[in-house]
């Protein structure tokens, strides 16, 4: 039904209605029916519903919303309601090292597992937690079965965010998300998502995800060392990294060959001393 139907939400609840028993209070089944549905039809809690946690606004799939865009893009959808167009088009290089273990050990951003898609890359706390869903054998599931293109891009850029943030080393998953996996049950696809190419790493590859991806970047440069292991880990300014280490490399050589040398001293004096002594 929601895979075929080009009707917003109160005319599929009509549908629904002659299908159900009639001593059933119909209007407050046919909404938990209609948000349920939607909900394993797209990954996103939708509705509100007691025991739900989500660390952004409750997704509301209104009467008159389409669940995703159909023949005219101007219909207003749930799909394009959470995910819509980015509002500015700033231009970050995403490299290599970022990622969500250096999200963790150097920028000091911690990483908070969601089941919610809609808080996916969703930053929290002052900017100090960024949600990251894992359930990529879903999404690989949604993105095969889908009849709608919108819900296949969806997929397959959710995919690319969680192979960018989580590559793998050698084919493998890295060691941070075996402990992580090990810790909170993770989907073990995320670890194994082929790694992307500089290419594939450009933001205007990515739509739905462009303006997070953006947010948690400028966060992650933002932030500064505040602990001497992310001193050590951050050379995200590589000359920086460079003069401050040799700078501490040639403070701690010169305290150690001045206690060197007042050590030094402080025998020969005390040699001296004792020569002396013997003498007399």
């Amino acid at each position: 039904l929601l895979n075929k139907s080009e009707s917003p939400r109160q005319e599929l609840e009509k549908v629904v209605a002659t299908r159900l028993d009639k001593n059933l209070d119909c209007s407050s089944v046919e909404s938990v029916f209609m948000d349920f549905t939607a909900s394993i039809r797209t990954l996103m809690i939708i509705g509100r519903s007691a025991g739900d946690v989500s660390y952004d606004d409750f997704v509301v799939w209104e009467p008159h919303m389409f669940l995703h865009p159909g023949r005219n893009e101007w219909q207003p959808n749930l799909i394009n309601t959470v995910f819509p167009p980015p509002s500015f088009l700033d231009t970050v290089k995403l490299p290599q090292s970022f990622t969500a273990a250096n999200l963790e050990k150097i920028g000091g951003i911690r990483v908070i597992w969601t089941n919610n898609l809609a808080d996916h890359l969703l930053l929290r706390d002052d900017d100090t937690k960024v949600m990251l869903f894992h359930h990529v054998s879903a999404l690989h599931l949604l993105s095969y079965s889908s009849l709608r293109m919108t819900l296949q891009d969806l997929a397959d850029e959710t995919v690319r965010t969680i192979a960018l943030l989580i590559p793998p080393s050698l084919g493998a998953a890295s060691l941070w998300f075996k402990q992580q996996q090990q810790k909170h049950c993770l989907d073990s696809g995320a670890g194994i998502c082929d790694r992307l190419n500089s290419s594939e790493r450009q933001i205007d590859k990515f739509h739905y995800w462009r303006e997070r991806l953006v947010l948690l970047k400028r966060s992650y440069d933002d932030a500064e060392p505040k602990s001497l292991s992310q001193l050590w880990w951050d050379d995200r300014k590589k000359t920086q990294w460079f003069t401050f280490w040799v700078a501490v490399l040639v403070f701690v050589m010169t305290v150690f060959f001045g206690v060197i040398q007042s050590v030094a001293s402080i025998v020969q004096a005390w040699a001296s001393v004792r020569s002396l002594r013997a003498g007399d």
